[in-house]
């Protein structure tokens, strides 16, 4: 009797590691804490996944870069041995280089605009351009609108950038940007709080919910300045190959997790940006919320000029659609 205990006990755990081995592992992975929305949306689409195929796939959230850069993770998606990533686009443009249309200056005025653009047939084309690189872009979310903090002044002109070492994406068309205001910039990848805190750097440009959740004011930044310069969307990134071999029926379930979790993401940014800059506010940052739009939009137009080809074309193609 103890030997058939024991033989029916192994066998089960044999049934058990059986089952386990045979759920799809997703690895999804974002550069930042679990306090910002490229990674609450990771775990948003975790808890959709796992709830609509219960028992066939299990989600691993790898957050805080513990896979690499933005960059790195990017390679490994291309690679397959990473699946998915909530990426910004920046990083995107070595791959996709279409992609630094959308992160031309001053060309998408609000979140209305850009959900017109990316939900639209630009942004369906867009998604199409990523298949070239082994990608598949699942959806569009919010990042929120990038402006710059630094610990030296307040910024209301370019002229009061002029020398400051900013912090910018490992993204070529960030670099002109910033070239173009008279910035020393400086790519980096994050997270950057101890550069900031040792003044590697002056300053940093990103969206209010990275600037508050990163807490910024706490590495030095004194300033704030509200440039909305650039609007920074987020892409749900999948390998093109592991989203080809899913069953059609797992893969919609999958598309709509996607879907689902970039719309609480979108809620997220824009519900809370208001709250957060008020906060930043109480936390000692001095808040600049009526710099010199015009002059900033005048020394960075330039950069949209020398756009050319696909980008050129894009480019003309949201003016076009926003009119």
């Amino acid at each position: 009797m103890r030997i058939r205990i024991i033989s029916f006990a192994v066998a089960i755990c044999f049934v058990m590691s059986g089952a386990a081995l045979a759920q799809t592992q997703i690895n999804i992975a974002s550069v930042t804490s679990p306090d910002l929305v490229h990674t609450k949306a990771c775990v948003w689409f975790k808890e959709e996944v796992e709830k609509g195929l219960p028992g066939k796939y299990v989600v691993n959230v790898h957050h805080s870069a513990s896979l690499g850069s933005e960059t790195q993770v990017l390679q490994q998606i291309q690679l397959g041995t990473t699946q998915m990533s909530v990426c910004t686009t920046g990083p995107i443009e070595a791959f996709v280089p279409e992609i630094k249309a959308f992160e031309m200056p001053f060309l998408l005025p609000s979140y209305e605009a850009a959900d017109k653009v990316l939900d639209g047939p630009i942004g369906k084309d867009l998604g199409k351009r990523f298949e070239k690189a082994g990608f598949n872009a699942l959806h569009f979310l919010d990042n929120g609108f990038r402006n710059l903090t630094n610990s030296k002044r307040p910024i209301k002109t370019p002229e009061d950038v002029k020398g400051m070492k900013i912090r910018t994406m490992e993204a070529p068309t960030h670099l002109a940007i910033w070239r173009a205001i008279g910035a020393n910039p400086t790519p980096m990848a994050w997270p950057i709080f101890t550069a900031l805190q040792q003044g590697v750097i002056d300053g940093q440009e990103n969206p209010i919910a990275v600037i508050h959740a990163s807490k910024l004011v706490e590495a030095g930044q004194k300033y704030l300045t509200l440039t909305r310069h650039v609007y920074s969307a987020l892409v749900f990134v999948a390998n093109k190959t592991f989203m080809d071999n899913l069953p059609a029926a797992d893969r919609k379930i999958i598309l709509e997790a996607a879907r689902t979790a970039s719309l609480k993401g979108r809620a997220f940014i824009r519900d809370n940006e208001v709250k957060q800059t008020a906060e930043l506010k109480a936390a000692g940052m001095q808040v600049i919320e009526n710099p010199d739009i015009e002059a900033f939009r005048k020394v960075t137009a330039p950069v949209v000029e020398a756009t050319s080809g696909d980008t050129k074309k894009l480019v003309e193609e949201i003016r076009k659609s926003l009119k």
